[in-house]
């Protein structure tokens, strides 16, 4: 089966947000509702993202994954009905509302979950905090084993947002840098 492609995500990334950036202006600064809004709600930014990809989503941190996008065989079979027990895991979707405060963990995390693409979204302040951010992270994505075949296989994805022009910028994960979308 094929792996689905960091430029299909963020375009359905883009795409989402777009349809509802009015709405995620105007919540921006508020954190806990726009977490909510991107990743926890019934109507979330993360599950549209899902549906236009042809995925399920579970929101719901498993395992510390903020959220899973996934296909019906990827559940467990044979267990009870609306249990949720992964056997495989198409995206593990981490949202990091604060820049400053924990971009490493997600990151990390991100890295010793075994799936098809692994996405972190965040926003920097600015264009050196940004700079500084894909550095740092790019630091720590080469340290891991299995660098090689995330660059290969284009399978780390970041997006950065800005309130100011309600910009997204898109990065994948390549050894010599990072790749812009």
């Amino acid at each position: 089966m094929e792996k689905l492609k960091a430029n299909s995500f963020y375009a359905a990334w883009i795409e989402t947000v777009t349809n509802r950036k009015d709405y995620l202006v105007s919540i921006w600064r508020n954190r806990k509702e726009f977490t909510n809004e991107i990743r926890s709600w019934d109507d979330s930014v993360i599950l549209e993202v899902a549906r236009k990809l042809d995925l399920l989503c579970y929101p719901k941190d498993y395992y510390s994954i903020d959220a899973i996008l996934y296909k019906q065989e990827d559940l467990t079979p044979k267990i009870k009905t609306n249990n949720y027990w992964f056997r495989d895991i198409r995206v593990a979707f981490e949202h990091e509302n604060q820049f400053n405060g924990g971009l490493f963990q997600e990151a990390s995390h991100l890295l010793i979950i075994n799936c098809d693409l692994r996405v972190l979204v965040s926003y920097p302040n600015n264009d050196n905090e940004e700079e500084t951010g894909l550095k740092y992270l790019h630091e720590i994505i080469t340290g891991n084993r299995q660098s090689k075949s995330i660059s290969d296989d284009e399978s780390f994805l970041i997006i950065f947002g800005y309130e100011n022009g309600f910009e997204w910028n898109g990065y994948i994960y390549k050894q010599d840098g990072w790749n812009p979308i």
